[in-house]
């Protein structure tokens, strides 16, 4: 088998073995949910009816407040242990090591904060949404003044589908991703391979065509060899797959103790898509094929160098990289916060404290400028049922449905937002008045609204309510409202189409609950910008929220029946949310752009064929060369020079038809979340790219060079080889 044909069948084998090996590993993940499951239930038993309940866990590896999803603490009172036993997998839902005995953990209630001492941890590491992963005597029970429900007991049966989500969930989010790029590397390689067949066997076409093969001869010609290479690579690739599987199941017994499972549907998925790929293929290379004549039978020319099909492989993988990338951070770009966000929000939940209290932090050092920030998510008018995540199908655990919603921020301080309609001295002055409110681009878009239109809302007990936009400002919100925890407080869901900022007369009178009843429970402050600068964001964040616990004394608050129980003081820095929010954002598109650019290392092989077949096109030249007193390491780098070249023109071409895809795949993002009104930025994360680019070219260097070196060192042993032959007696008596 030619060396051109290796590469192809190898780069069809690694794209289906790559899907089937992770589809496959996934099934595995799921066969062993049973065993898993029973281990559990062994392992960590709960008794039927036990008192159970469910808090948040305010954590802080390092001092930092956590940005993202709360971690989930469900406890359950179980009899004859001393103290507080937690699981590893408490913390394993966010990928952090497990507390220490005798730690203090923070639980976060509705009616209080609670504190209590780990007295031991439990060696179980695998999360379950809903199961008990910490352990409590009555004793410690008794002092979390929380709603305790009985436990109900659950068999192996029920519990397995709580250990089959998490991989084939993330596997979903990279699936389509992985099936293009597995199919564009195969495709690429396949062309590349055609490309040059028909180039080495020009000359045989052309004799052929002059014994009487037809186009169409030629055409079938074209797709038997493109069929043979596909169907070769399939056969290579899921078998290889299945031995990879069972031999990585096979090393860790413990992990996978129903042993392995072979995802069928990928296997019939590849099959099916493997024809198509080179149907494609063939189509692709007919015109080469097609352009040869029969008078070209009687020429001696070498094959004629082809670079094409190697410089759109290389531009299809190098494509699918910066497709992701652009991708990714143009979608990112309207989720990190804006700078006109003041410098921080401060929440002390879960009971909040006076209103009369914000005085006591008029002194607070440091601070520019502090205010209260009282949030409310009320529903719009007319009602509208929410879709997908936060849906009816989230509220019917609390006995309802959730509809779409404004999330109402009333404070006396307007920060400098960027209008883009109104500006903001008349935007104050109409929030003053009452009835008045501003809100988003995104929201306007969402809702088609414009200055002037009302925001109607829906406040419950058949009360509804009109609120005249007297300003709309360019924002990101949507990672400030979250992390900093203003969303979901009065029963309401965590989604929201956006903030709508209003006045506190306006909030009293959309709020259905009594005065007395609504306590203060966010702020957001400024810093001094010398003291920023002196101690940093993460520094002021920690000394500023010290100071706001001190001056609070302690952030306790009283219930109807006297009985005070604590809050937390959560400082949640605007830059600290911006950072965790582009290293999450990195973080998934990191993942993503990582499956094209492992195909991108294997699109490099397919220089070997090039560079072999460059090698044979210039025998004649290289003979001269070799002859006037070049070097092997000169001729193996004029192979290096033009697949360099070749590299470099296929990252051009990749770069741009990625970055239209990237934006072609960001506008149709948009229209699926079209009802949150997010904007169609396009963002290009040059930096990224470059680098990206500069290891695809390291990848084909490290690839060509060897074989340069390796080809030309064959062609001077041949040439070697039949000077000795030429010259040796046998030959000398031959005239």
């Amino acid at each position: 088998m030619k060396t051109r044909h290796v590469c192809a069948v190898f780069g069809i084998a690694v794209a289906v073995g790559t899907v089937v090996f992770m589809r496959s590993l996934v099934a595995s993940n799921d066969a062993q949910s049973l065993v898993v499951a029973r281990r559990l239930l062994q392992e960590l038993p709960v008794d039927a009816g036990a008192p159970v309940a469910r808090l948040s866990l305010d954590y802080r590896p390092g001092g930092r407040v956590m940005q993202g999803p709360p971690i989930m603490a469900t406890l359950a009172v179980k009899d004859g242990i001393d103290g507080v036993l937690v699981a590893k997998s408490l913390m394993a839902q966010r990928h952090l090591p497990p507390p220490a005995a005798g730690e203090e953990l923070t639980l976060v209630g509705r009616r209080g904060a609670y504190k209590v001492k780990v007295a031991g941890v439990l060696d179980w590491d695998r999360p379950a949404r809903g199961y008990p992963n910490m352990f409590v005597p009555q004793s410690v029970a008794d002092g979390i003044a929380e709603e305790w429900t009985p436990f109900e007991a659950v068999s192996a049966e029920d519990m397995a589908p709580a250990f089959m989500s998490d991989a084939g969930r993330n596997f979903d989010r990279a699936k389509a991703l992985l099936i293009w790029a597995a199919a564009l590397t195969a495709l690429a390689l396949l062309v590349n391979s055609l490309f040059l067949s028909v180039e080495a066997k020009r000359r045989d076409i052309a004799i052929l065509r002059m014994v009487g093969m037809t186009r169409g001869g030629v055409v079938k010609r074209v797709f038997l060899e493109a069929s043979a290479l596909a169907g070769a690579g399939w056969a290579a690739g899921a078998a290889f797959a299945v031995l990879a599987l069972a031999a990585y199941t096979a090393c860790d017994p413990a992990l996978f103790p129903a042993g392995y499972a072979v995802s069928r549907g990928s296997l019939a998925a590849t099959a099916a898509a493997t024809p198509v790929v080179a149907l494609a293929a063939a189509l692709l290379a007919l015109r080469p094929a097609l352009e040869v004549r029969p008078l070209e039978a009687s020429s001696a020319h070498h094959p004629r160098k082809r670079h094409f099909g190697m410089m759109l492989s290389f531009a299809f993988g190098f494509g699918a990289f910066a497709a992701v990338e652009v991708w990714g951070s143009s979608l990112m770009s309207s989720f990190v916060p804006s700078p006109e966000w003041p410098d921080a929000i401060v929440s002390v939940l879960p009971g909040g404290v006076s209103s009369f209290d914000i005085e006591k932090l008029s002194s607070i050092d440091g601070v520019r400028r502090i205010a209260e920030l009282q949030p409310l998510q009320v529903n719009l008018s007319p009602l509208e049922e929410m879709p997908g995540f936060g849906g009816s199908a989230a509220g019917q655990g609390r006995g309802g449905k959730q509809y779409r919603n404004a999330l109402l921020l009333a404070s006396d301080w307007l920060p400098d937002f960027r209008f883009t309609s109104g500006s903001r001295e008349e935007a104050e002055k109409a929030l003053a008045e009452g009835d008045n409110c501003v809100i988003t681009e995104m929201m306007a878009r969402a809702h088609g609204w414009r200055m002037g239109d009302s925001v109607a809302l829906d406040c419950g007990r058949d009360f509804k309510m009109q609120l005249k936009i007297a300003g709309i400002v360019d924002l990101n919100w949507h990672m400030v409202t979250s992390r900093g925890l203003v969303r979901g407080l009065n029963r309401m869901p965590v989604n929201t189409d956006g903030p709508v900022f209003v006045g506190f007369d306006t909030i009293a009178a959309a709020d259905m609950r009594p005065q007395h009843y609504v306590p203060m429970t966010h702020l957001w402050l400024s810093y001094d910008e010398d003291f920023l600068a002196s101690n940093g964001v993460f520094g002021a964040g920690r000394i500023v929220e010290r100071e706001i616990v001190e001056a609070l004394g302690g952030a306790y608050t009283c219930d109807d029946s006297g009985e005070v129980r604590g809050n937390t003081v959560r400082l949640h820095s605007r830059d600290e949310i911006a950072d965790g929010t582009l290293a999450h954002g990195v973080d998934i598109i990191g993942s993503m752009a990582r499956v094209p650019f492992i195909f991108i290392a294997v699109i490099s092989l397919g220089f070997v064929a090039m560079v072999t077949a460059s090698a044979d096109s210039r025998s004649r030249e290289f003979a001269v060369m070799r002859a006037v007193g070049a070097t092997r390491l000169q001729l193996a780098g004029v192979l290096a020079r033009e697949a360099l070249k070749v590299a470099s023109a296929g990252i051009v071409m990749g770069l741009a038809g990625g970055s239209l895809a990237g934006w072609l795949f960001t506008f149709a993002t948009r229209k699926v979340m079209a009802n949150w009104g997010l904007p169609a930025s396009f963002a290009v994360p040059v930096r990224t790219l470059a680098a990206g680019a500069a290891l695809a070219v390291v990848f084909a260097l490290a690839v060509a060079v060897p074989a340069a070196l390796a080809v030309v060192s064959r062609m001077t042993r041949r040439r070697q080889a039949r000077g000795s032959r030429s010259s040796s007696p046998a030959f000398q008596g031959v005239s």
